[in-house]
This record gives structure tokens, C-alpha cells and sequence, in this order.
């Protein structure tokens, strides 16, 4: 029992499991296998079969884990054919810069292109680390050292696919950066063409101000002679209002109108323009004293009537007598015809209608 136990040389042992792996490692095994050689022969059990069986498993372990390490370096040189990769495209990234400053929402476009890549790299190096993480566990469990094989077998061949997938994404990237510089040096040359269109607009623009300088002068010429017309026209119907109302109220009532004029009253302290002013008399009652208050207007509105309907009212606490109050027009709509019936303010025609 001695001679089976002193076939396992923790020393040599050591010397053989570092050639593999690294030395503290080496030294956690040769300790393991030790103490389950010393445990078995304290029981009574080890023999030179055990220990044979148990030099098979470390030799099938150190297989497994260089057959691991073989995976791991076809892994890096994988990722740095990503990396070379990755370098080319930035600085296919670096030339494009220069011209896409000019263009806002196309860098916009490319930059979230490059973030996406960013982001797939990324992913490639979490994954990474979490299998560096995995091998790690693995020296540190032997016993579970099979299960944790395959996982990384798994892993590594997933990793595999991942990176053909992203070789294939950077191809199509290159392709779409190739194809945006082509559509960058377009927009350049329409920019150029929109410049110089900027050019002629805003040559026209001068031009079209100082042609609306002009318009406006002229504009304000002709508001001047309207203004001068307006008033002309306003006493023309002034005139026909003085006559037409003579005869509509002798037509009408019988009375005897007086003369009828444009004048200015002080009313509530402030003067105020009345377009037609002057008394009436009735011979049925020579006791009445009768004021016209009027209001002339071509066309007569809404607005009109409510503002004479309020001089109206001042009139009547100013003046000691009966006021009829009139409005004289060509038109009125039948909308102003009704608030006139309903403020009982009589309306007369141009042509000699009294409504």
C-alpha cells in the first residue's frame, strides 16, 4: 500500500499540470489529487488501478482544456479580424466627416448607423467577457468542469454565428457608407445650385421691395383722394336726406319740417356731430315741439345704428320736446332694419320709403 501511494509525486505532478495550466492552478490539483490518493489509502482502498484511473482523468482534463484554449484563440483571431474591420470602417467613418458637417439630418442618419454598431460590438464584447468569467469559474471547479465545457462549446459556436452575422452587417455598412458618400457629394452639388438660386431671390426680392416702396406712396395717394371722395359723397347724401325727409314726413304726419342741416351739439359736455338736425311742427297740434335727430349713411350697418342709437339717448336728455329720431340710406340689410324697429328709430329710404 505504501509503494501505490508513493507513486503519485506531488512534485512531478505539479511540474506536469503547469505545463497546461497556470501554477497556482497546477498546485490546487496536484493538492486535490493528493489528498484523494492519501484519503483512499487511509481507508484501504488505493491501489496502482486507482491511480492509474485517476492520471487518465487528469489526462483527459488537460486534453479537454487545451482543445478549450484552441477554441479561445480561434475566438481572438476572430475578434480581431472584427477589430481590423471595425478600424477600417472608422476610417472610412473619419474621410466622410469632413463633408457630412454640412449636412445635419444625414450625419443624424449616420451617426445612428455608427451608435447601432457601437451597440453590436458592445454585445460582442459583453459576450466575451462573460465567457472569460465562465473560464474562470471552470479552473476554479474541476468537478464541474465537463458541464462547463459544453456550455462554452455552445457559447463559442453561438459567438461563431455572431460573428459571421456581424461580418455580414459590416459588409452591407460599407456598402451604405459607399453609397452615402455618393448621395453626399448629390446634395453638395444641388446645395451649390440652391445658393445660387438664393442669390437671384434675394436680388429679386430687392428689386420687388422697391417696387412696393412705389406702390405704397402710390397707395397713399390714392387713400387720400378716396378720403377726399368719401366725404364728398357723404354730403351728397346729406343733401338728398334733407330734401327727401321734407317730403316724406308731410306725406306721412303732415308736419312741417324747418330746415335741415349738418351741426354740431354739446351734449353730456362733449360736442358731438349730428348729420341731420332741425324741428318739425304739427298744425293738428301747434302745442309740439318736435326735434329730428338723423343719421345719413350710404349703406347702413349694425355698427352705425347702435352708435346713433346711443347719441340718440344723450339727445333726449338735452333736449325739452318730442325727438323723432330717423336713419336716411340707400340699403340697409334686414337685419338692421329689425334692431331699428326694435330701438323705435324710424327708417327712411332714398327713393321716399318710410319702413
Amino acid at each position: 500500500m505504501i509503494q501505490e501511494f508513493l507513486l503519485v509525486d506531488p512534485t512531478s505532478l505539479v511540474e506536469e499540470l503547469s505545463l497546461v495550466f497556470d501554477l497556482p492552478t497546477a498546485e490546487t490539483l496536484a493538492r486535490v489529487m493528493s489528498r484523494t490518493v492519501t484519503q483512499a489509502h487511509m481507508a484501504g482502498v488505493a491501489t496502482k488501478r486507482d491511480v492509474d484511473r485517476l492520471e487518465a482523468a487528469i489526462e483527459r482534463l488537460v486534453e479537454a482544456q487545451q482543445h478549450t484554449e484552441e477554441r479561445m484563440d480561434r475566438l481572438e483571431a476572430a475578434v480581431e479580424r472584427l477589430a481590423e474591420a471595425q478600424q477600417r470602417t472608422e476610417e472610412r467613418m473619419d474621410r466622410l466627416e469632413a463633408a457630412v458637417e454640412r449636412l445635419a439630418e444625414a450625419q443624424q442618419r449616420t451617426e445612428e448607423r455608427m451608435d447601432r454598431l457601437e451597440a453590436a460590438v458592445e454585445r460582442l464584447a459583453e459576450a466575451q467577457q462573460r465567457t472569460e468569467e465562465r473560464m474562470d469559474r471552470l479552473e476554479a471547479a474541476v468537478e464541474r468542469l465537463a458541464e462547463a465545457q459544453q456550455r462554452t462549446e455552445a457559447q463559442v459556436q453561438a459567438l461563431a454565428e455572431a460573428q459571421r452575422r456581424t461580418e455580414e452587417r459590416v459588409d452591407r455598412l460599407e456598402a451604405a457608407v459607399e453609397r452615402l458618400e455618393a448621395a453626399v457629394e448629390r446634395l453638395a452639388e444641388a446645395q451649390r445650385r440652391t445658393e445660387e438660386r438664393v442669390d437671384r431671390l434675394e436680388a429679386a426680392v430687392e428689386r420687388l421691395a422697391e417696387a412696393q416702396s412705389r406702390t405704397q406712396r402710390a397707395v397713399d395717394r390714392l387713400a387720400r383722394q378716396v378720403g377726399g371722395l368719401s366725404e364728398t359723397v357723404g354730403g351728397d347724401i346729406e343733401d338728398i336726406a334733407y330734401i327727401v325727409l321734407h317730403d316724406v314726413l308731410q306725406r306721412e304726419f303732415g308736419w312741417r319740417v324747418g330746415p335741415l342741416q349738418r351741426t354740431w351739439q354739446t351734449w353730456d359736455g362733449r360736442p358731438e356731430e349730428v348729420n341731420l338736425f332741425g324741428q318739425a311742427s304739427d298744425p293738428a297740434q301747434p302745442e309740439r315741439t318736435i326735434w329730428i335727430v338723423g343719421e345719413a349713411k350710404h349703406n347702413l350697418t349694425l355698427k352705425q345704428v347702435e352708435r346713433f342709437a346711443r347719441q340718440v339717448e344723450r339727445a333726449r336728455h338735452h333736449l325739452a320736446g318730442e325727438l323723432f329720431p330717423v336713419c336716411f340710406c340707400y340699403r340697409a340689410r334686414p337685419e338692421v332694419q329689425e334692431r331699428l324697429q326694435e330701438l323705435g328709430i324710424r327708417l327712411v329710404f332714398s327713393y321716399g320709403r318710410m319702413a
